[in-house]
C-alpha cells in the first residue's frame, strides 16, 4: 500500500519508505488532535460551553458500562455509542484510563478498547 501511495520515496529510499509513511501518519495525527484542541481551547475562552467533573464522570460511567456489557470495541464506534462532544468522550477515556481501567490496542488508525 505504501508504494503505491508514495512511489518516489520507496523508489529512493526503499528501506525507509515505510517508516516515512508512518512517520508522516503519526504527524498529521498529532496536528489534528492540536487542532482540535486548540479549537476546544478558543470556544471554552469564548464561553461557549463548560464542562463539570460532573459530567465527564458520567461519560466515563457511559463507556465503563458500555464496554462491560458488550466488551471491547473502537474509539470511534464506542464513541459514537456514548453520543458525547468529543472532547468530553476523551476527557472521560483519560480519566478511566488514569485510574488504570483501560487497555488499549492499536487497530488500523483507531485503537481498540477494553477493561482490565
Amino acid at each position: 500500500m505504501a508504494s503505491q501511495e508514495f512511489p518516489l520515496t520507496n523508489e529512493r529510499w526503499p528501506e525507509k519508505g515505510a517508516a516515512l509513511v508512518e512517520e508522516f501518519e503519526s504527524l498529521l495525527r498529532r496536528a489534528a488532535a492540536s487542532y482540535r484542541l486548540a479549537d476546544l481551547t478558543n470556544r471554552t475562552w469564548k464561553g461557549a460551553w463548560t464542562v463539570a467533573y460532573e459530567q465527564i464522570g458520567d461519560t466515563a460511567g457511559a463507556i465503563w458500562q458500555a464496554l462491560a456489557q458488550d466488551g471491547p470495541r473502537t474509539l470511534g464506534v464506542l464513541m459514537q455509542e456514548v453520543n458525547v462532544p468529543e472532547s468530553l468522550f476523551f476527557m472521560a477515556v483519560g480519566w478511566l484510563s488514569r485510574e488504570g481501567k483501560l487497555e488499549f490496542e492499536p487497530a488500523d488508525g483507531d485503537y481498540i478498547l477494553s477493561l482490565k
